[in-house]
């Protein structure tokens, strides 16, 4: 095995001519002084609140967590942290010289965080915290370490415990000042209000990062969803798109009721009673006026409670109100919707919803310039970190100093790799994109037997037939042969699989097989659940080939839109749309080889579903033409734990088309770099076995095939600046095929940062690749980053190149399509977020539950890429 070796050891190959050498500014900052100081760090241990008579499970809140500590050094014990110690939200604290604590080491504190003076914060009295430190045994943490780390050596336990202090240093002053999520921070300044009871902020993401022989600070500007803040009326309206308090007036079987309560739970408010006194949302009441509990050996309702003891009247006693305990408490605490106020700056940890990506992208989308000058001098109404770490008390007292200057690096534009359309066309692309004008496909195959459903009531017979016109037209000019429908009909979306059925159950009537028949659904704009429904139909029930449509696109197509579903069309049919020539896949084409993607897909935060694995694997000469497997395991799991079955099943697939593997390039998806190690000793480890078990029952007398493991990472920050127009798109990016593999890259892991696609607008970013084994290519970087700009441009749908390599991109779209494997009608909701999650509940998952209700793909749909 050619694992990939620390930087310093591993030749650097000579580059292709072709390429450019360019400079470019990134969004990275080097601390030019590492911290003096040696830290002592200290166990949180307990952070409770103390009451004499209920119990109260630990602080979960990092905000609220944050806060105790706050108070701890600045009001309680001041004279014990001085300096300030910094803390990392959960269980651990870094103080720059011992605190002076019992001679054991540990300390007991009462916290309060409304109490004025350390005297007032009685034990065991409501809102009173108690909090135990307690020395970690072992070494004092130097960040003198990293200078291992960084000059090329593996990472240790000290290196990492390190790197982490430096990250809390720069993060900690303010975090303790604005609305964090620990790694980035936000300010209302300039927000923006998007509907369904939220709003958008800008802030900045800030990290410190390992490089080759220097450690630097990685500063982005960012943006988090918040939910809307103030009177809790004006919030659920907002969420519900209303004017009028009416419609608050809903009963538990209300979808709008269950979705305002989904929406809310676990939001914290004020109430007009409690005053500071934060508390949190349970669940909702309907009819919260007149909601009836025991009161002094009576009952009285909410309403008559609230002016009897609080002189106040309830204007609203019909619409809902918000239950502030759980369904256990043997006496619910009702407050009316009307008495809360939300607290302002609550972040929003669940997926967007559908309706407000556009909103959240346009918010989001920057011009680089504008992007990079936020960045080092800040202009949303609050100054850059870079701008504040000279003055952060945390930074002085540590002795760390961050230059105020972005670095350069010295990148690379890459070859553009040629494309070969049909009757030896041949097409380059130009910053990342190309068009089909007089172009045939490489392989056009035919839609003999097709159908539509029409599921759009907005959409009538004589439009549908004119736009159908149009798409065989655009096939046909991309060369394939396109015969008539044989029925267009208008679909029921009460009745989404019978309408499906009278047209599949036609084409058998005429003879056809229905592995020939494609299905054509014109579908309302955010309809998910009728998606769903078609796609389980075709993919897992009939086999048979489904094509959605958009109600929205289809009514303002264009010959480039027809042109685009034409290339989805044929992939979908087992054509090629175009094959890539470059020097490094006619290297590969030598020998038999296999492209493989593969991803793991979680459910949003606090969702309890399973993750959704999949492995995407090439079966043509060309690495165009792609299958899919899939399938289920526990939540959170960063391992593919199916994946000797799949990548056996994958082998055995290919050697029934082809010669057995010679080569097989694995790229992984989603997996941080904390994991690498934990990773690829698993996966590697399972596509060995399954590469054995192939060549024990096939009796394969080749050699067995050498394997290349990559990591393609997208959720980073790293951003290049282009400083010449040689190197800046029409976008004002850089251009697309630039490559940096020096200045940032880390000291561990071989890697590069390639930026294969054009923006359409805003700042672009590029993909990260880690490369973990390369036995094909001995890590000549060159080879790989050729190889993985090639495969930017064999995306199926689109004529432009993609961020990252198809069969990546093609991994994460089957993950992202686990709920077509589920009946419609199940029980389980793999579609929505209605399971949340506790620690107990995690423990208890029942996976067998949902594997039994998983069907897989059908066996016609094998070798379709019904995946695009």
């Amino acid at each position: 095995m050619h694992r990939s070796q620390p930087r310093q050891n591993q030749p650097r190959q000579n580059q292709p001519r072709q390429q450019q050498n360019v400079k470019v500014t990134t969004n990275s900052f080097e601390i030019s002084s590492l911290p003096v100081k040696e830290y002592t760090q200290y166990d949180v241990e307990r952070l409770v609140a103390n009451h004499p008579k209920v119990f109260t499970p630990e602080v979960t809140i990092p905000r609220k967590r944050q806060e105790i500590i706050h108070k701890l050094q600045t009001v309680v014990a001041p004279e014990i942290f001085s300096p300030r110690a910094v803390y990392d939200g959960n269980v651990l604290l870094y103080a720059s010289k011992p605190l002076k604590l019992t001679a054991e080491g540990t300390g007991n504190f009462s916290v309060s965080l409304t109490a004025v003076s350390p005297q007032s914060a009685a034990t065991y009295t409501r809102g009173v915290y108690n909090v135990k430190l307690t020395e970690t045994i072992g070494e004092s943490v130097r960040t003198s370490d990293m200078t291992r780390l960084i000059n090329g050596r593996q990472s240790d336990s000290k290196t990492l415990t390190a790197t982490n202090l430096l990250q809390l240093l720069i993060r900690q002053e303010p975090n303790q000042k604005y609305v964090n999520n620990g790694r980035a921070y936000f300010t209302p300044q300039g927000s923006r209000p998007i509907g369904s009871g939220l709003e958008l902020w800008r802030g900045f993401f800030q990290s410190v990062r390992p490089a080759i022989g220097r450690m630097l600070v990685n500063i982005d500007t960012s943006v988090a969803a918040v939910y809307a803040g103030g009177n809790l009326i004006d919030v659920c309206l907002d969420f519900l798109g209303k004017n009028d308090v009416r419609a608050l007036a809903l009963d538990e079987k209300s979808p709008n009721f269950r979705a305002l309560q989904k929406h809310l739970k676990d939001l914290q408010i004020n109430t007009l009673t409690t005053r500071k006194r934060v508390r949190t949302i349970y669940g909702l009441v309907p009819a919260a006026g007149t909601y009836i509990f025991p009161k002094d050996d009576r009952e009285i309702s909410v309403q008559e409670h609230f002016k009897a003891a609080h002189n106040i009247t309830i204007k609203y006693p019909n619409i809902i109100g918000v239950r502030l305990s759980s369904k256990k408490s043997g006496s619910p605490v009702v407050v009316p919707a009307e008495a809360c106020t939300v607290l302002p700056g609550q972040l929003y940890k669940k997926k967007i919803p559908d309706h407000l990506t556009k909103a959240m992208v346009d918010f989001a989308t920057v011009k680089p310039v504008d992007r990079l000058r936020q960045i080092t001098s800040g202009d949303m109404g609050v100054e850059s970190p870079v701008k504040g770490y000279a003055n952060s008390e945390f930074l002085v007292e540590a002795g760390m100093v961050i230059d105020t200057r972005p670095i350069s690096v010295t990148g690379k534009i890459l070859e553009t790799p040629v494309l070969w359309y049909g009757n030896q066309n041949q097409v380059m692309p130009h910053e990342g994109a190309w068009n089909l004008r007089g172009v045939k496909l490489q392989s056009p195959a035919g839609m003999e037997c097709w159908g539509v459903v029409n599921f759009c009531s907005s959409i009538r017979a004589g439009q549908v037939e004119q736009y159908m016109k149009s798409m065989a037209d655009s096939c046909r000019v991309l060369g394939m042969s396109t015969k008539p429908p044989i029925d267009i009909i208008q679909g029921l979306g009460s009745a989404v699989e019978r309408s499906l059925d009278g047209l599949l159950n036609k084409a058998l009537t005429h003879g056809y097989a229905r592995g020939k028949m494609i299905v054509i659904a014109i579908l309302p704009a955010r309809a998910p659940a009728l998606r769903t429904r078609v796609k389980h139909w075709g993919d897992i029930i009939t086999g048979t080939r489904t094509q959605c449509l958009c109600e929205e696109k289809v009514k303002r197509a264009n010959d480039q839109y027809w042109g685009n579903v034409g290339l989805k069309l044929n992939a979908r049919l087992g054509g090629h749309n175009s094959v890539t020539q470059s020097a490094v896949i006619d290297e590969l084409m030598k020998e038999p080889f296999m492209i493989m993607g593969a991803d793991v897909g979680h459910a949003g935060p606090g969702i309890l579903k399973p993750s959704v694995t999949s492995l995407v694997w090439s079966y043509d000469r060309f690495a165009t033409q792609y299958a899919a497997f899939t399938g289920l395991q526990n939540p959170r799991v960063e391992t593919i734990e199916g994946l000797r079955d799949m990548f056996k099943r994958a082998v055995i697939s290919f050697g029934m088309r082809n010669n057995p593997p010679g080569r097989i390039v694995f790229f992984r998806d989603g997996v941080s770099e904390g994991e690498f190690d934990h990773v690829l000793k698993v996966e590697l480890g399972a596509m060995r076995a399954a590469i054995d078990d192939v060549w024990k029952e096939k009796e394969v007398q080749r050699p067995k095939p050498k394997l290349t493991f990559i990591v393609v990472g997208k959720k980073h920050h790293i951003i290049f600046f282009p400083q010449d127009n040689s190197t800046r798109d029409r976008t004002g990016n850089c251009r697309a095929g630039f490559v940096a593999d020096e200045g940032i890259s880390r000291p561990v892991t071989l890697d590069f940062y390639l930026q294969s696609h054009a923006a359409v607008k805003g700042t672009s970013r590029s993909s990260h690749y880690s490369v973990l084994v390369d036995e094909i290519f001995q890590n000549d970087l060159a080879k790989l980053q050729q190889l993985a700009f090639a495969l930017c441009h064999v995306y199926a749908k689109a004529t432009r190149s993609v961020s990252i390599p198809a069969p990546v991109y093609y991994a994460d779209l089957v993950c992202s399509r686990g709920d077509i494997h589920f009946d419609p009608e199940t029980n389980l909701r793999f579609a929505d977020d209605s399971s949340s999650t506790d620690s107990k509940v995690s423990r208890s998952f029942n996976l067998e539950l949902w594997e039994q209700e998983f069907r897989p793909i059908n066996e016609n749909m094998s070798k379709s890429m019904y995946f695009l």
